[in-house]
């Protein structure tokens, strides 16, 4: 099942996540997060951030927001970073998983997710779940790894996520057994269409707007529950 793997490689590669990151990206990982954070602000409410990791966005999410901040992520190894990380941050931490978000209906002012949500086994079931929590005027910041609708793009960036990222990873990052950044391309293989994702986001809340980034390598995606 390529999402447990994926806890497995994630969980394998939390020492150089964030710097292999920034090369396979060409450094516009985070320029796509403040991107996206300049959307939406200002925000009200209690933050979510969804798949936090490591806790390197949610510095950035914890310089934009009045209220708390909750970071949610299955592995339990990610928290131990973020936590040594974010330290002098007053953030809480919570394990779960996507597709059934442990808080209360219209609870939440603010829900974000960077280059996590494509992880989940049911994308329909995760943005199903984001609209439930969320409090009515909240708003939803989705920034991740694109599939670009035109097939000349996204042949190549399928081929780049196949071959390149392996690659990159494993010269970066060192040797590991079984090469856990290949893992990507798995994730990137199950991923919607930007156009697709878009649809599947407006059906749940009724509007939302896309972005692309880098050829649509990248995107933004923002909705606010009415």
């Amino acid at each position: 099942m390529v999402w447990n793997e994926v806890i497995e490689a994630l969980d394998s590669i939390i020492d150089d996540y964030e710097r292999v990151n920034h090369l396979i990206s060409f450094r516009q990982d985070d320029k796509v997060r403040q991107k996206g954070l300049d959307r939406v602000s200002p925000v009200n409410g209690v933050t979510v951030e969804l798949g936090s990791g490591p806790g390197n966005f949610s510095k950035m999410i914890h310089e934009r927001i009045e209220g708390e901040l909750v970071c949610l992520d299955f592995s339990g190894k990610m928290h131990e970073t973020a936590r040594t990380r974010n330290r002098e941050l007053d953030h809480h931490y919570v394990r779960g998983v996507f597709e059934s978000l442990p808080f209360r209906e219209g609870s939440i002012g603010f829900l974000t997710a960077a280059y996590a949500l494509r992880d989940s086994l049911d994308k329909e079931a995760s943005f199903t779940e984001i609209h439930r929590v969320l409090d009515m005027g909240g708003k939803f910041l989705l920034v991740d790894i694109g599939k670009p609708d035109n097939w000349i793009l996204r042949t190549g960036m399928s081929a780049y996520m196949q071959i390149m990222v392996p690659l990159i990873g494993a010269l970066a990052g060192g040797k590991r057994q079984n090469n856990p950044w290949r893992i990507l391309y798995d994730t990137f293989e199950i991923l919607p269409k930007n156009g697709k994702l878009s649809k599947l986001v407006k059906n749940i809340f009724g509007k939302a707007s896309l972005t692309e980034h880098s050829l649509g390598g990248l995107v933004t995606l923002t909705a606010v529950k009415n």
